[in-house]
């Protein structure tokens, strides 16, 4: 069967689009013999990700380049906008069209909407069929589940550590502005500070940040596969509300979102609602001005702290790729004719 990606990722809007992409693409591979397209609008170095994960790949400076030439069972799009002539171009070579993310202008013109979350941003006209939950966060194949004896050693080791991830991207270099606000911070703390591919920002403005805080070990990292395992070894995270909030709550990784503004807070409300994860404010400048004081509140609550491990890895059951599979199989019909593999459907 032959399925398409199209995604966007750039250092203005990120690579969480490309990340889910992604790893939604290997999880199909896994599942049967498929023919995947990806194509990626934007960043053209950014599709060495996809090195390992597809075969069959493009990359697009702009969207108007796009020029289908093959037909599709399904097609995938992950990006916050696209052109209704795209997305018209798209629907004339697909039988089905599935949106990966949460916020997307044509939601009205696809088919089906796979979400992270139940809660959407606003009432308007959507798709035909929407699959939302934590059961539907598209978790990398990197990021497995931390065991409690692992995550507890954590938490005994001494110097706390603590891991700072603002995306791949982070375009507002974030991540200049935590290591200004936690120099402050009174924990005696180990600070592991990811960078992604994605980031264009100047070393030397961190690196001078670093040398004026005398308080903390502070180690920067340059990441991408290699991610999780430093996570893992982590025992609290600052996260942006994007894809890696997700596979923290599903590793059991307990985490800070600080969240742009507060129209993004449906992103991660279950999370919040179910103790996943802690949410500091409506706003990135309100998060700063309380994250020293929440870091020291939780940084001997050892109980709080494991108590969120084990109940945040109860909510994501880590099998998106096969639920989306199998929703997508009922979509167009029998999964057994259209698709070459029968599957057990648990599509809530």
């Amino acid at each position: 069967m032959r399925v398409l990606f199209v995604c966007k990722a750039s250092t203005e809007i990120g690579l969480g689009h490309l990340i889910r992409s992604r790893t939604l693409a290997e999880g199909l591979n896994r599942l049967g013999a498929f023919v995947i397209d990806f194509v990626l609008i934007g960043d053209a170095s950014l599709i060495s990700l996809v090195n390992g994960y597809v075969q069959n790949k493009i990359t697009l400076e702009q969207e108007k380049d796009l020029d289908l030439q093959n037909t599709y069972d399904v097609a995938f799009v992950d990006m916050l906008e696209m052109n209704a002539e795209t997305l018209l171009d798209i629907r004339q070579r697909s039988t089905r069209i599935a949106c990966l993310s949460p916020i997307f202008n044509r939601m009205d013109q696809v088919d089906i909407l796979f979400s992270r979350s139940r809660y959407q941003p606003v009432a308007e006209p959507g798709p035909g069929e929407v699959f939302a939950g934590p059961d539907y966060a598209i978790i990398q194949s990197d990021c497995g589940k931390i065991g409690a004896g692992e995550y507890e050693k954590t938490l005994e080791s001494g110097t706390f550590p603590i891991a700072i991830c603002m995306g791949g991207g982070d375009a507002p270099n974030k991540t200049l502005n935590l290591l200004r606000t936690l120099k402050n911070c009174a924990v005696d703390a180990t600070f592991w500070v990811m960078l992604g591919e994605g980031y264009r920002h100047s070393y030397d403005e961190l690196i001078a940040e670093i040398k004026n805080n005398k308080r903390h070990e502070i180690i920067l990292a340059r990441t991408n596969k290699s991610m999780w395992q430093v996570l893992r070894n982590c025992a609290v995270g600052i996260f942006s509300g994007g894809v890696t909030s997700y596979e923290a709550a599903f590793a059991g990784l307990p985490a800070i979102n600080l969240i742009d503004q507060r129209e993004k807070y449906f992103l991660i409300r279950e999370l919040v609602e179910n103790d996943a994860c802690w949410c500091l404010g409506q706003s990135f400048e309100d998060s700063l001005n309380s994250l020293n004081e929440h870091l020291e509140g939780i940084h001997n609550n050892h109980n709080a702290l494991m108590k969120m491990h084990i109940d945040s890895k109860q909510l994501i059951s880590g099998n998106a790729s096969e639920k989306i599979f199998s929703a997508c199989a009922d979509s167009i019909g029998s999964s057994e004719d259209m698709w070459g593999t029968r599957v057990i459907r648990e599509c809530a």
